[in-house]
């Protein structure tokens, strides 16, 4: 791919790989599966970033991109949830304040979409990719919909929250 001008294909086949192969080995390294649902989002994100975005030319449907940073906010706020519950060991969780729960998530899914997009900008420079679009503009909507995905993430988790699951049982 790369000697056929295909180098951002190239480095997104190969980011898959290294992103499955990193969730396999942090699950056997902690001896912490992930819980089931979260793997299917992973894997549904992978899906649909990948093979319909990058390979079968789903990045040039409208707004295509940003259903993607929107479900990324909102698998990368779940992931906050789960880092957030394993610190604590679940003890600790219930008794944090929504307000604390609710920023800690939207400011992780936020962190991320600002990572993710220096990881953009660097490919764009270094290599000649074109992740950005060209347009100064979509760096901050890609920000803004990781944001909005991270806040749906949260909302969600409070509401189950307040419904009694994610609860520890005595």
């Amino acid at each position: 791919m790369y000697t056929q001008g295909n180098g951002t294909k190239m480095f997104m086949g190969a980011l898959t790989i290294l992103v499955m192969v990193a969730l396999a080995i942090v699950q056997r390294r902690f001896g912490y599966p992930l819980p089931a649902i979260f793997a299917s989002i992973v894997y549904f994100f992978i899906f649909f970033s990948v093979v319909i975005g990058t390979f079968g030319g789903g990045y040039r449907i409208n707004h295509f991109d940003d259903f993607l940073h929107v479900f990324s906010g909102i698998w990368i706020g779940y992931a906050s949830w789960i880092i957030l519950r394993h610190l604590l060991k679940n003890g600790g969780a219930p008794h944090l304040p929504d307000s604390f729960i609710a920023l800690y998530m939207i400011s992780f899914s936020l962190a991320a979409a600002a990572v993710w997009e220096l990881l953009e900008f660097a490919g764009d420079k270094l290599f000649s990719f074109t992740a950005q679009g060209r347009d100064p503009d979509d760096t901050m909507i890609d920000m803004i919909m990781g944001l909005i995905g991270g806040a749906i993430t949260a909302i969600a988790i409070l509401k189950l929250r307040h419904k009694g699951l994610y609860v520890k049982k005595k």
